[in-house]
C-alpha cells in the first residue's frame, strides 16, 4: 500500500479540497490527484466522486477514509510510545527466574514498578542454566540466576549473597553437631534433585575437589 498516497486522500477527505489538501501537504494539486489515482488503481474503486459539484467520497472512499484516520492514530501512538521508549517511562522489562530466584525479584520490582508504572515487568520461568542462552539470543533483557555465567558478553553483578544448607532429620545422628566435616558428609546418603542445576554441580565439585567421594 502506498501510505503517501493514502495520506493525501486522508488530507483531501479532511479539508474536502484538492488544492488546501496541496498546499497543506507543500505539493501541487496535480500530484495530489495522481497520487489519489494510484490508490484508486492499488484498490480497484473509485474513492471519490469527481460528478459532483463538492467533493463527496463514495462508499469505497468513506471505507478507506475510516481506516486511513485509525493508521494515523497508530502512527502518533507509534511515535509517542517511541519517545517514551527513549525516556524508559514506557515498555516492557522481559526478566528471567526460577522458582527461587523470583522470590528475590518481589521487593524490587514493587519498587521498580513505582519509579517506572507505564514499564510492563514480565517474569519468565526458566531452567537457570538455560538463562544466559536467552539473554544472548534477545528473549530476555535481564536474568536472575545463583552464578555466574563466566561469558564475556554478559555483564553479573551480585545483587545477593545466598548460601546452601545440608537439612536432616532432628533425630539423625548429625542433627545437634555445630559442624560437619565434608569426609562426613561423604558418608551419608543424600537425596537431590535429578535435574542438574547450578546448586548441584556446585556440591558435587566442592566434593571432588576435596576428593571426597559423595554417595
Amino acid at each position: 500500500m502506498d501510505l503517501a498516497a493514502l495520506k493525501a486522500f486522508l488530507t483531501v477527505a479532511t479539508e474536502g479540497s484538492f488544492s488546501r489538501a496541496a498546499e497543506k501537504l507543500g505539493r501541487s494539486q496535480p500530484a495530489v490527484s495522481l497520487a489519489i489515482q494510484r490508490l484508486e488503481t492499488e484498490f480497484g474503486e473509485k474513492l471519490i466522486d469527481r460528478s459532483a459539484r463538492q467533493l463527496l467520497l463514495t462508499d469505497a472512499g468513506r471505507i478507506v477514509l475510516e481506516y486511513a484516520r485509525k493508521l494515523q492514530n497508530l502512527e502518533r501512538e507509534l511515535a509517542t510510545a517511541l519517545a517514551e521508549l527513549k525516556d524508559n517511562t514506557a515498555g516492557r522489562l522481559v526478566i528471567g527466574a526460577n522458582e527461587s530466584t523470583s522470590l528475590y525479584l518481589l521487593r524490587h520490582i514493587s519498587h521498580y514498578r513505582r519509579l517506572y508504572p507505564r514499564v510492563k515487568v514480565e517474569i519468565r520461568r526458566s531452567l537457570s542454566s538455560r538463562i544466559p542462552a536467552q539473554l544472548l539470543d534477545g528473549d530476555l533483557e535481564l536474568g536472575v540466576i545463583s552464578y555466574d555465567p563466566h561469558d564475556d558478553r554478559l555483564v553479573s553483578r551480585v545483587i545477593y549473597v545466598d548460601h546452601l544448607a545440608l537439612v536432616v532429620s532432628p533425630q539423625h545422628p548429625l542433627a545437634n553437631r555445630s559442624s560437619v566435616s565434608i569426609e562426613e558428609l561423604g558418608r551419608e546418603t543424600f537425596i537431590a534433585h535429578n535435574v542438574p542445576s547450578p546448586y548441584r554441580q556446585i556440591v558435587l565439585q566442592e566434593f571432588q575437589r576435596r576428593r571426597v567421594p559423595l554417595n
